[in-house]
């Protein structure tokens, strides 16, 4: 008998919803924009529209939602979601108010973690972390074959990770998190602060194109930042290793596939310099292998 299961990803911008069958393949998929100012009563109308859409002429067994945030697991509580301001959402409850399926809620990136894990770049260790960049940067924990989530659903955030107590103030209310540096926010920071000309200064919305095309025709600013954020991310790796000694690191974030032999060295080459003895010793480091439904495609395996 197949299993069908809805997994939705909820993002700053974005609604995506993806139907599986027992085997994990993606049959269907939703995706629905978000209005600014959106509400949480609206947010959970939009996700029954999914589900309506996406359970037609099958039997779901569950529908999972990954969201930016920690998470309680076992009461499906978001304990706080800064894209929207909000605190202690009570996900589950209020969908399972909805429908008569079971429902589980988890972090975003922690499902990321466990797709890449089960059928992407994850594929062949027991163990590994995953940083995504991106507007912040998430990150993922996989310990003898399962994620880890902490003792307070936090494992695994590793963009709040303090790389300079002097450093610039981060959304979480402390300062010289890795957050401020590696992502899209860290970039922009440090173009607007630096004091040499780019060519990207007078573009309002700065594009993933726009950066490689910067690069490759020597803008040295740009190359300046990226290079300094593939240190700094670097010298991330290497502390993850020297806590956590996995077997193999994931990097997510456009910038890295589109600027891989650029940049990926530079994380590689300092990531060994900072970790203690062997610790990156046989540690593979490597791109994510899904696309944008692996959030949503992981909480369909919980």
């Amino acid at each position: 008998m197949e299993n069908y299961k809805i997994g939705v990803d909820l993002g700053g911008t974005k609604l995506l919803g993806i139907l599986t069958d027992n085997h994990s393949n993606i049959l269907k998929k939703k995706k629905i924009n978000i209005q600014e100012n959106i509400n949480i009563d609206k947010i959970i109308e939009e996700i029954m529209n999914i589900y309506t859409e996406l359970s037609q002429d099958v039997e779901i067994e569950t529908l999972g939602l990954a969201v930016p945030s920690s998470v309680q697991f076992d009461t499906g509580v978001a304990s706080f979601l800064p894209a929207y301001g909000w605190k202690d959402v009570p996900f589950k409850h209020l969908i399972e108010s909805e429908i008569d399926i079971i429902v589980r809620l988890e972090n975003d990136v922690n499902m990321a973690t466990l797709a890449e894990f089960k059928l992407g770049a994850g594929i062949g260790v027991n163990s590994l972390y995953t940083f995504y960049p991106g507007t912040g940067i998430g990150g993922g924990y996989i310990s003898n074959g399962k994620l880890v989530r902490g003792y307070n659903g936090t494992a695994g955030e590793i963009g709040h990770m303090v790389i300079d107590v002097n450093g610039a103030g981060c959304k979480c209310g402390q300062r010289g998190c890795l957050e401020t540096i590696v992502s899209n926010t860290g970039f922009r920071r440090l173009l607007n602060e630096s004091k040499s000309v780019s060519s990207l200064d007078n573009i309002e919305n700065i594009r993933s194109e726009n950066i490689v095309e910067a690069w490759n025709t020597g803008d040295s600013t740009i190359q300046n930042i990226f290079e300094f954020q593939a240190e700094v991310l670097g010298i991330s790796v290497a502390n993850v290793i020297n806590i956590t000694g996995v077997e193999r690191i994931i990097i997510g974030g456009q910038i890295y596939h589109l600027l891989e032999e650029e940049l990926l060295p530079i994380v590689r080459g300092t990531a060994k310099e900072h970790a203690i003895g062997d610790g990156m010793k046989n540690v593979d480091i490597r791109l994510n292998k899904l696309g944008p439904e692996a959030p949503a495609l992981g909480v369909t395996m919980l």
